[in-house]
């Protein structure tokens, strides 16, 4: 099996950047929701729509850099 070498670095960047990120993010959607509510599910729902939209987010911003990236070793702007 031949590993696309670009794809492989594209994927551990984005999940050490999603491990840093989501990590104080969860902490603090919890710390918030904690002083509201102790119900697991409303809980569990609105950390799931947080982590989810800054993935998104995430995700968006880390594939534009690598696509600019190619571009740039390309010589395609």
């Amino acid at each position: 099996m031949k590993v696309d070498k670009k794809a492989l670095q594209e994927s551990v960047t984005d999940t050490i950047l999603g491990a840093a990120f989501n990590f104080p993010l969860s902490w603090l959607t919890i710390a918030v929701l904690l002083a509201f509510t102790t119900n697991a599910l409303t809980i569990t729902v609105v950390q799931l729509i947080v982590l989810t939209i800054a993935a998104i987010i995430r995700r968006y911003y880390t594939r534009l850099y690598f696509k600019n990236k190619e571009g740039e070793n390309n010589g395609v702007e």
